[in-house]
């Protein structure tokens, strides 16, 4: 009993918050790049875009969200690089994301699998 009612809660709180855009994601074009996305509980959506190539972080700004899509917007102020970006869910592993702006193409990103390794001496 208590497994069920644990599960309704968990498919609950998935229907009220729409679908999991946490985690980390890659382009599947563009493997230098990764977009972390964070449900803050009190901020929302985050999103911010690394390299570890390019040894930079930027973020983006949230301008809307429905239950599978989230609009932003992401400044690169070192370039002056602007674009939007429509993300829209797929499914647990991948989203779609349309840039409009400063670059004009359609992608997908692929969930990364975090894994925990645990430190031996």
């Amino acid at each position: 009993m208590k497994k069920t009612i644990l599960a309704l809660a968990m498919l609950f709180s998935v229907v009220v918050n729409g679908q999991d855009f946490s985690g980390i994601w890659q382009d599947e074009g563009d493997s230098s790049f990764y977009i972390v996305i964070l449900n803050n509980n009190e901020k929302g959506l985050i999103f911010s875009n690394f390299s570890f190539i390019e040894q930079d972080l930027v973020q983006e700004k949230v301008l809307n969200r429905n239950e599978n899509v989230v609009k932003t917007v992401v400044h690169n102020p070192d370039n002056g690089w602007r674009t939007f970006c429509k993300y829209t869910y797929i499914n647990r592993n991948t989203i779609q994301i349309e840039y409009t702006g400063d670059i004009t193409k359609t992608s997908f990103l692929h969930r990364k699998k975090i894994t925990d390794v645990k430190n031996t001496i």
